[in-house]
């Protein structure tokens, strides 16, 4: 066989890399770049809509309107435990039937899941009225009381949706992958409930009529929705008799959620009964910022929990390896990049936002920090927590989400006591470090069956690195950030050098062959 010469073989490249050009992407991968890219862009939209409001709020209706505000979506945040783990739980159920193509099995589930919503969605009605009567009591007089108690029940009105229309296609789309058609139906959701807002706030309305408006807007969501799913899914049935065994780890998924209640919606609740609602405002401008951060890690992670649950059902555990692997390796990269840009760009972003807002204190590094320490702790637990979902074992770790909530709970009480609302979460801090460093272990050992060794290596070395880099630039301080114009061409700087190991690790992985395929 003769061999080929240097131009032979470059026209061989060549026609290759055009074939490649042309074949297209399998379903799986599609769907994969449908749900991140979809997450991504409600995330984005979400951020920037979340930062138009809440400075309107404050300079229209003050400090403590606000704090009212937020404080009663924490309190219906827990209202909604009476969910009772039935959307996790049918979402674990489904992925068998949808796997196999069972039509009747999948309706069996979604009836039942259908059911517990309505009993949950009259349970929740009753919660809110009884929470319309004791709100009020509990913020004193800081706000209008009878205006205190209308709120509670307009923004009871989006939970009741929840419950009533749309949790069963909540549920059905998260497990079949489809959560970019979710995505979709929110972010445009979020889009008209700003526009709406701020033409109301703009014409002199009230902060009832301009929350009651909102909560219109989000009941779009169920039209689209239910549109969608009626047209996709053939013989869908939600009277088919329901099959209540098979969401039969709800319980156990309460257990989940009760200590993630705990854990992410008690610290305004604990704010309001022991500080004040002008601090219960300034901790929500904080969170405002560090969620949005969030959403857009979250816009990297949100469905993936639904590839590796089908792994796992096809017993396919060396595939799921190398989907968790690498998604892990990637993801750690992003957690290091976005906080470590919030980390240098927190304060001089609070020094133009709250530009005006001079009923409360919002400069508080302090409280910046531990944000930024708090969102990081969080967020490298979410590969591994999106594995223990996806794999069912809601029972067998539902002890580490009670233990993770009793450290939160009782710190949380104790270190506001003694230091003020800046206790919640330093409290949130020590909570995170035990339930983070457990999820990594139990999902390596019980799950992967690997050391996890991998995994912790990761976060050291990701971690030395933006930690190092993140110094450095703030000690550099190349140009002051004291206008918008400026915070975004730093922002543009600062992102574009931190993140060359992101684009390492990409050309990295882009050179392997992807395991999600078809």
């Amino acid at each position: 066989m003769t061999e080929e010469r240097p131009a032979e073989q470059a026209a061989s490249v060549y026609r290759r890399n055009e074939k490649m050009k042309h074949i297209p992407l399998s379903p799986r991968k599609k769907e994969v770049l449908y749900t991140v890219s979809g997450n991504l862009v409600l995330q984005i939209v979400t951020a920037i809509c979340g930062f138009i409001l809440p400075p309107l709020i404050i300079r229209t209706f003050g400090s403590p309107v606000n704090g009212m505000v937020s404080s009663i979506s924490q309190f219906i945040a827990y209202l909604n435990i009476v969910e009772a783990g039935v959307g996790g739980a049918s979402i674990a159920a489904l992925y068998k039937p949808l796997a196999d193509g069972d039509i009747r099995g999948r309706n069996s589930i979604l009836s039942a899941a259908s059911r517990f919503y309505n009993r949950s969605g009259v349970l929740f009605i009753i919660l809110v009225l009884a929470l319309a009567f004791v709100y009020p009591l509990a913020v004193g007089g800081q706000v209008d009381r009878i205006q205190a108690a209308l709120m509670v029940l307009v923004l009871g009105m989006t939970g009741a949706a929840e419950f009533f229309l749309i949790g069963k296609y909540r549920v059905l789309l998260t497990a079949d992958r489809k959560v970019y058609v979710i995505s979709i139906a929110q972010m445009f959701a979020v889009i008209a409930n700003t526009l709406v807002a701020v033409v109301l706030i703009r014409l002199g309305c009230g902060i009832l009529p301009v929350k009651f408006a909102s909560a219109l807007v989000y009941l779009g969501r169920y039209v689209f929705l239910s549109l969608y799913v009626r047209r996709k899914y053939t013989h869908l049935d939600f009277h088919e008799d329901p099959d209540t065994k098979a969401i039969r780890q709800s319980r156990n998924v309460l257990v989940h959620q009760i200590g993630a209640l705990v854990v992410y919606n008690s610290p305004l609740v604990i704010i309001t009964l022991f500080c004040s609602l002008k601090d219960a405002s300034v901790y929500t401008v904080y969170a405002m910022v560090f969620s949005a951060v969030n959403l857009l890690l979250g816009s990297f992670s949100n469905g993936m929990q639904s590839f590796f649950g089908e792994s796992l059902v096809k017993d396919d555990i060396e595939r799921t390896r190398q989907i968790f692997g690498r998604y892990e390796t990637l993801f750690f990269a992003a957690v290091g990049w976005f906080y470590s840009m919030a980390y240098i760009l927190i304060m001089p972003f609070m020094s133009l936002y709250t530009a005006g807002m001079t009923d409360a204190e919002y400069m508080r590094q302090d409280l910046a920090l531990l944000f930024v320490v708090s969102g990081i702790l969080t967020n490298i637990r979410n590969p591994g927590g999106q594995l223990i979902n996806a794999a069912g074992h809601f029972k067998r770790t539902q002890w580490r989400s009670v233990a993770e909530s009793v450290v939160n709970l009782v710190c949380s009480v104790g270190f506001t006591l003694n230091f003020g609302f800046i206790g919640v979460p330093l409290a949130f801090v020590c909570s995170s470090l035990y339930r983070t460093s457990d999820s990594l272990v139990y999902s390596s050992r019980q799950i992967l069956q690997t050391t996890g060794f991998t995994s912790f290596l990761k976060i050291l070395v990701f971690g030395l690195y933006f930690f190092t880099a993140s110094r450095l630039v703030l000690h550099a301080g190349l140009f002051p950030l004291d206008s918008y114009g400026r915070w975004i061409a730093g922002a543009l700087v600062y992102g574009t050098a931190l993140a060359v190991p992101l684009f390492s690790v990409a050309v990295f992985h882009r050179r392997k062959k992807c395991p999600i395929r078809k």
